[in-house]
Formats: structure tokens, C-alpha cells, sequence
């Protein structure tokens, strides 16, 4: 109760204008040993004369109390985010330091009204610890996690709790800045490295709006260091350093605070998008594109009118016999076990999919027909050697292939698709566990002319 009326009777007084009278006011204050207190008012006499209208705005303790409450509705819309998204541990850990970041604003806003040891040492903690769990949040965000991380991220809040021991070094107003701002600056750069290296696996667009917030923030972070270094503060000083330029840091503080928990949201929001459509464009069973994402990227490849590239398609070898005499569960086992072959065998830049239930196609853009057979007999002998085990024994499954290039069918993908069908079922007919090649040949004799049109001639008549 006693801190509520002292918030509340501080809340009062800070909102007022700093006029001449009430700075003079706020500069009565009270001393701990070793520790140099720092006041709620910021503003000096002059500064309130020369400018009303700009000291009301630039008033410190507003602006900390009005920050207090923003950073408190975004610690609130990240908590009940994480109500309807359990398994985002990350954002209930970036929730939780948004409130330690409320209740050290707070403290901070308070100074004069409350003890020094809460407004100095306790609020420069909370901040702290809220810090590294920034850093911890990120660390879940990304999928890293350490036996040692949760240490990690209060080990600001402990290296700071040493310092302030030492009351000679503590006591000087620009120790404590260059204290918190290193500590800060660390925990910011390994964010930023983390986020950079993962990018590279999930490229979402909100990663690189964080670690260009976080470059803005170092950089001012460095540009206040450099300040205090040239021009360094009373170091007995037992006010806060008055003015424009304190004011503005804070603003800048404030927005990257606010705008870096938007961007988590952000985050949150782009990953569960993506995961959506990967789940849309994934085969459930076997983990490989479905014939949706696999036409998307063979299309797009195509409208460039390229002059290389080869459909392969597969198909594996009585695959209703395996499923009749063992059952369906046994032919999921096969089609898994044959989509890890083809997918360990897939040379990068390669498109794979599973496209029909027990056919797969592969298409590998810069490859010519040649190339393609290569690989596809390589497939086929490890698909041939691979030994499924049953209730029954063993169980070997074979499969045919079939494959057609640009250079032959075109860049119509009916057309190249048709194409590596007429090749597929060639080495069906020829006794499957093979690989045909698809040549087109010039019809001998007009289409019309035929009583009957057999797949061979019906292919090479459109090709």
C-alpha cells in the first residue's frame, strides 16, 4: 500500500507541467551511503523558462511513466498470445521481460519518492535480467537450447549486483552507464549474430527488421559511451543529466522497445504462415512436396523458357500386390523408405515429390536426359539392394523409371510430363526395374490414316 500511494501521489506530481516552482521542489532529496542519487526531475530552471512548451514534452518522469505503460500492453498482448499458442515458450519469455522492463520504468519513474536502493540498483536489475531474457526468448525463437541459458540470461542482473558492491566505482554516475550499456550491447550483439546464422534456415521477413533495430540500438548505445567518454558527468553528480539530449535517448529506447515487440509478434505471426504452407505443399506420409509446391517450382522454372532440364517420374513395381498380400501398413513403410532413397540421392537445386500414391517424380533443372539416366539407374540399384523387413521376411521392391528433357519434349509441362509417362510405361512394358529414356521419333505414317492409336504413336504425334 505504501508503494501504490507513493506511485500515485509521484504519478500526480510528474504529469504536472515542470514549472519554475515545482523543479525547485524536486530537488530536495535524501542521501544513502556510497550511492550517488539520481532525481525524478530532470529539467533544470532555465530549461523550463527558455521553453515551456518543449520541457512539458520532454519531462523525463512522463515519459518513464508513460513508457511504463506501453511496454506493460505489450508485455500483455505477448501473454495472451502465448495463451492460444502454448508451444511459443518463446513469447511468453519476451512477455515476462517486457514486465520486468514496466516494473524497472516504474521504479525508475519513482526515484525521490521511494528509496534509492530500489530506483538505482533494484531497477537497473530488473532491467537487466529483462534483458537476457530477451536473449533467452530468442534463443527458444530460433530452436537453441542450452543446459546453461537460463543462468546465462541473469548474469547481467548478477554482474551488475557486483559492481553496485563496490560503492567506490558504483558511486560515479558514468561507471553505472557504461555498466549497463555494455551488458546491454553484449546481450544485443549475440541476438543479432544468432538471428543472422538462422536466417539461413528459415527465412523469415521479420529477422531482418530485428537485427536492423538491434544495429540502430548498438549504435546509439556506442554513440552515448563515446559522449559520456569525451564529456564525462559529474561524477558526484546527484541529479540526472538535464535536458533535450537525455530526453531524446529515452525516446529512442522507448521505440525500440516497443517496436522490437511488435516485430517478435511479427515473427510469430510469419512463422506460423510459413509452417501453414509448408504443411499445405508437404506430403503427409513421406515428407516430400506434394504435387502442388512440385508443380509451383517445375512451372516457374519453365516460364523462363530454359534450355535445359529433365522430368523424371517413378513408379514403384507392384506396389497393389505388396499392399494386397502385406498389408497397407507395410506399403506406407515402402513408399517412406523409397522417398528417403530418392531424397538422400537428390543433388541440390533438384525438385522431388511424391505426385500419386505410389509414383514419384524429380525434376533436375540444369541436367540433360543423360545426366538424368545416371542418376535415376544409381536410385534404381539402391532401391533394388534395399531389403524392407515383414511378419513374413524380407521384401524387396523395385521400381521404373521413366524420363524426358527439354531438348526432347519441349517446355510445355504437358507436354514433357507426357513425355516421361510414354518412357515410364516403356519400361513397365519392357519388365519393369529399368530406366527408359523418351526420344521422340516422327510419326510414319498420318494419325488419321491409323485405325487404331497406340501411346507411342500418340506421343509422337503431339511431341
Amino acid at each position: 500500500m505504501l508503494v501504490w500511494a507513493a506511485f500515485t501521489h509521484s504519478l500526480a506530481n510528474q504529469v504536472l507541467p515542470p514549472t519554475p516552482s515545482v523543479i525547485c521542489l524536486r530537488k530536495s532529496l535524501y542521501k544513502a551511503p556510497g550511492l550517488a542519487l539520481l532525481p525524478v526531475c530532470d529539467l533544470s530552471l532555465a530549461d523550463a523558462e527558455k521553453d515551456p512548451v518543449l520541457s512539458t514534452l520532454l519531462y523525463v518522469p512522463s515519459l518513464l511513466i508513460a513508457a511504463a505503460v506501453t511496454v506493460a500492453c505489450v508485455s500483455a498482448s505477448h501473454l495472451l498470445i502465448w495463451r492460444g499458442a502454448r508451444d511459443e515458450v518463446s513469447v511468453l519469455v519476451w512477455g515476462a521481460a517486457y514486465g520486468l522492463c514496466t516494473l524497472a520504468m516504474i521504479l525508475v519513474g519513482l526515484r525521490g519518492d521511494i528509496p534509492a536502493f530500489l530506483s538505482i540498483v533494484v531497477s537497473n536489475t530488473l532491467l537487466l535480467v529483462a534483458v537476457g531474457l530477451f536473449w533467452l526468448g530468442y534463443r527458444r525463437f530460433i530452436g537453441k537450447i542450452g543446459r546453461h541459458d537460463l543462468l546465462l540470461a541473469l548474469l547481467g542482473g548478477i554482474v551488475w549486483l557486483a559492481f553496485a558492491c563496490n560503492r567506490q566505482f558504483f558511486a560515479d554516475i558514468n561507471a553505472r552507464i557504461h555498466v549497463v550499456s555494455a551488458i546491454q550491447s553484449i546481450y544485443l550483439l549475440v541476438v543479432a549474430i544468432d538471428l543472422i546464422d538462422h536466417k539461413r534456415k528459415e527465412a523469415l521477413p521479420a529477422l531482418s527488421l530485428t537485427v536492423a533495430a538491434i544495429a540502430v540500438q548498438q549504435a546509439l548505445l556506442i554513440v552515448r559511451t563515446v559522449h559520456l567518454l569525451i564529456a564525462p558527468l559529474d561524477p558526484d553528480a546527484t541529479t540526472l543529466p538535464s535536458g533535450t539530449p537525455l530526453a531524446v535517448t529515452l525516446i529512442g529506447s522507448i521505440g525500440f522497445v516497443v517496436f522490437l515487440g511488435l516485430v517478435q509478434l511479427a515473427l510469430v505471426g510469419q512463422r506460423s504462415e510459413r509452417r501453414y504452407r509448408i504443411a499445405a505443399e508437404t506430403d503427409g506420409l513421406t515428407g516430400l512436396a506434394n504435387r502442388r509446391r512440385f508443380l509451383r517450382k517445375v512451372l516457374s522454372h519453365l516460364n523462363g523458357n530454359p534450355d535445359r532440364g529433365t522430368l523424371v517420374l517413378f513408379d514403384l513395381d507392384y506396389f497393389k500386390r505388396v499392399n494386397d498380400t502385406h498389408g497397407h501398413l507395410t506399403g506406407d513403410r515402402a513408399l517412406v523408405e523409397f522417398a528417403g532413397i530418392l531424397a538422400g540421392a537428390t543433388p541440390e537445386g533438384a525438385v522431388v515429390a511424391r505426385i500419386g500414391g505410389e509414383e514419384f517424380a524429380l525434376f533436375l533443372p540444369d541436367s540433360d536426359a543423360t545426366t538424368a539416366a545416371v542418376l535415376a539407374e544409381g536410385i534404381r540399384q539402391l532401391t533394388q539392394a534395399f531389403e524392407l523387413g515383414t511378419a513374413s521376411g524380407s521384401l524387396r521392391i523395385t521400381v521404373s523409371v521413366g524420363i524426358a528433357d527439354i531438348a526432347e519434349a519441349g517446355t510445355d509441362y504437358e507436354m514433357l510430363h507426357g513425355a516421361a509417362d510414354v518412357a515410364l510405361y516403356q519400361a513397365k512394358r519392357e519388365g519393369r526395374d529399368r530406366v527408359a529414356v523418351y526420344r521422340w521419333e516422327p510419326p510414319q505414317k498420318p494419325i488419321a490414316a491409323q485405325g487404331h492409336v497406340g501411346l507411342d504413336q500418340l506421343a509422337s504425334a503431339t511431341a
